[in-house]
């Protein structure tokens, strides 16, 4: 949430110079092309699971204790439902003078198709956030991630060519397909940087760069070397005050892995409804655009600590004469817990 404040005419535009890099990070994703989904399991609530966005993202929030989830159901109108769920906790461990060091555990589920190809992943992060001025102007993440990831299939279920007749199906004849291997496992290292710009209490900006896979690790059912291709995620975000009640929050996030690209904009319109302390309540309504795959719409809301969060993919891409537009159903919640810090023994009021 950003609060009202004044403006420092002069700061704001010494540290202007950095509006350069911003503008080229964004011309860098727009001159790109050929956009299609990616390969590993993503949101279009990005933005509410940090730590699979950007490994930077560990403990880069003010508070001291995050809690997050992530529910998504999609093609439930078309197939057998892609089902994926996430799970974080991330917290502060130490801070001294400018730099703050923060741990977090990362969970991932996803189960996809008639095949139930299934994917399990645990990670561990490390960050450390580094203020270069007292006011917390600019401020810079890195972060790293290590774990592994369980890859799992179901063969039951599927039917293959050999089982069909020449009248149809026929559950009865063999397939003739030979499955050595149902389940494997292997490391994960990612790594990312953030940064965050705020010239005054009405206005921030921040950006970040992840790199998932960095070991290319191998991934295959049938013992061939297959590796897992790098994910590059490129994402910028801002946060301004238009009034004491409104603000406005665009984004925009671009992922790229192999031959698959994915690239997703749009904004939300923050509503403040109350500002009081212990009644901390707004209200959030947005609209992005996955290229060349949904429309997004999004709702949602702050209750004190608490944000949760809905969001729905209208379908638009040559999927919607099967899906009828209909796409993904999509739940996120974070928790953030911030410490009450003590306060230093007063001295003792003189006696006369």
């Amino acid at each position: 949430m950003i609060t009202t404040g004044r403006y420092n005419k002069t700061r704001i535009a010494h540290n202007l110079l950095c509006a350069p890099f911003v503008i080229a990070g964004v011309v860098f994703i727009l001159l790109m092309s050929g956009y299609a989904m990616g390969q590993d399991i993503h949101y279009s609530q990005y933005e509410n699971s940090p730590m699979n966005l950007n490994p930077a993202q560990t403990g880069f929030f003010d508070g001291d204790l995050r809690f997050t989830a992530n529910h998504r159901n999609q093609w439930n109108s078309v197939t057998t439902p892609y089902k994926t769920f996430s799970g974080s906790f991330d917290m502060a461990v130490a801070s001294k003078g400018l730099n703050r060091h923060a741990v977090g555990i990362q969970f991932n589920s996803d189960r996809a198709g008639d095949s139930k190809l299934g994917l399990m992943q645990f990670l561990l992060s490390y960050g450390i956030s580094h203020t270069f001025d007292a006011d917390q102007r600019h401020t810079v993440s890195l972060g790293l991630q290590a774990g592994f990831t369980l890859r799992s299939v179901n063969y039951n279920d599927l039917v293959f060519d050999e089982q069909f007749d020449g009248d149809g199906f026929n559950s009865q004849l063999t397939n003739t397909e030979n499955f050595d291997n149902s389940n494997h496992s292997y490391p994960e290292i990612n790594a990312g940087i953030a940064y965050v710009y705020k010239p005054s209490g009405k206005f921030k900006i921040g950006t970040g760069i992840g790199l998932q896979h960095l070991n290319r690790p191998e991934d295959s059912f049938f013992g061939k070397s297959v590796k897992v291709h790098q994910r590059l995620q490129f994402d910028i975000k801002a946060d301004a005050a238009l009034t004491e009640k409104i603000g406005l929050i665009p984004s925009l996030l671009y992922m790229n892995q192999g031959s698959f690209k994915e690239l997703t904009g749009g904004a939300s319109v923050r509503l403040h409804i109350n500002q009081k302390p212990g009644k901390n309540y707004a209200l959030y309504l947005g609209g992005y655009m996955r290229k060349q795959d949904a429309i997004i719409a999004s709702a949602g809301m702050d209750i004190n600590n608490l944000f949760v969060g809905a969001s729905y993919d209208i379908n638009t891409s040559d999927l919607e004469r099967a899906s009828n537009n209909r796409g993904g159903f999509e739940l996120s919640a974070i928790y953030i817990i911030t410490k009450v810090k003590p306060q230093a023994p007063k001295p003792p009021c003189p006696v006369y």
